[in-house]
């Protein structure tokens, strides 16, 4: 939290940057409601962010902890599917990060013309950080299923077969999940998830065809 103190300005900066072209463009700005909103936002944001920061030493001391119970063959797979999980969750939240305008634009169209939009920063904020964390979740569906399949519980042949209904359910899923509820932000986040789960078949016959080995 002390490190991400010193780096609040740029912080700030990035989580408000895909509305302010909206705002301006309607003549307003960023506000605060209540004069401790500024202290309570600035604890808050360096609270998320330095656990951000710390999440690889959370991590490594959880692999700590589960590794030493792990045959060779159950570690094997965790030393790729971690660095992909990373990977996948950084994907989602680049993607929701570049969509974030167009709907933030979209949402403005039904402002009526003589009406003053006076957006509260700590709710922008809270938004924007749900959204973050919807896609980076979302993006982690093929690290799940290949854990399932690692213990059983799913294989390649029942994923293909019920392909239809993934979609179905990724569909009510992103339109659940997502925080803003519009048409945008869900198909922006069940399209790159059915692709996924396409590519997760393949993924997990890939696993399961992994040698038993100890």
């Amino acid at each position: 939290m002390i490190v991400a103190y010193f780096l609040y300005g740029p912080i700030y900066t990035a989580l408000t940057r895909p509305i302010m072209p909206v705002l301006t463009a309607h003549h307003s700005k960023p506000a605060f409601l209540h004069i401790i909103d500024p202290f309570m936002l600035k604890v808050q944001v360096t609270l998320v962010a330095g656990l951000v920061l710390v999440s690889p030493l959370i991590l490594l001391e959880m692999w700590g902890f589960i590794s030493p119970g792990l045959t060779n063959n159950e570690k094997r797979p965790l030393r790729w599917m971690v660095p992909l999980s990373v990977f996948l969750f950084a994907a989602g939240v680049a993607l929701c990060y570049w969509v974030l305008p167009y709907a933030f634009r979209w949402f403005a169209s039904f402002i009526p013309k003589d009406a003053v939009v006076m957006q509260s920063i700590p709710a922008n904020m809270r938004f924007v950080l749900l959204m973050l964390v919807a896609f980076g979740c979302a993006f982690e569906l093929p690290v799940v299923l290949m854990l399932l399949a690692q213990i059983g519980i799913v294989n390649s042949k029942m994923l293909k077969d019920n392909w239809r209904y993934s979609v179905v359910a990724i569909s009510i899923l992103a339109a659940t999940f997502t925080p803003s509820n519009d048409v945008l932000s869900m198909m922006t986040m069940a399209v790159p998830m059915v692709i996924l789960y396409l590519s997760s078949i393949w993924l997990v016959k890939f696993v399961e065809h992994r040698p038993n080995r100890d």
